[in-house]
């Protein structure tokens, strides 16, 4: 696995531990993502073990800016309960991505819809590229 991809699981993992319980549909989820990527469990683990920083919005272009807010969303919805922590954490998120600030809710509200009727992120693209 890359170094850009540790670093973006390791953001994903932020997400699970956002909230006061790590429920384990949220870990297979996480572990879903990986498989989706064709990551192994054992680098999966290796990387949630040994942390590296996290990505910047620099080294990601705008898809993959989207697919990794979109997992953040994914994994926040894998118990089946929204915590407050974790959409603030998806805000956070993409700020720190280089989405305008006056953008977050709306993107975080978005993008926890899409999860939450379970798109793919090829059926998310479309909608954000046709709209």
């Amino acid at each position: 696995m890359d170094e850009k991809s540790k670093r973006l699981f390791l953001e994903l993992y932020q997400m699970i531990l956002s909230d006061t319980e790590v429920h384990p549909k949220e870990l297979e989820i996480l572990y879903q993502i990986g498989k989706e990527r064709g990551v192994s469990e054992a680098e999966i683990q290796k990387v949630l073990f040994s942390p590296n920083s996290f990505a910047s919005s620099e080294e990601l272009n705008n898809d993959e800016r989207i697919e990794y807010l979109y997992n953040l969303a994914r994994i926040a919805w894998a118990d089946g309960v929204l915590d407050e922590r974790e959409i603030v954490t998806l805000q956070n998120a993409s700020i720190r991505l280089g989405f305008a600030e006056e953008n977050a809710e709306a993107i975080a509200t978005f993008l926890l819809e899409q999860a939450h009727e379970g798109k793919s992120i090829k059926e998310v693209l479309t909608i954000i590229k046709t709209s």
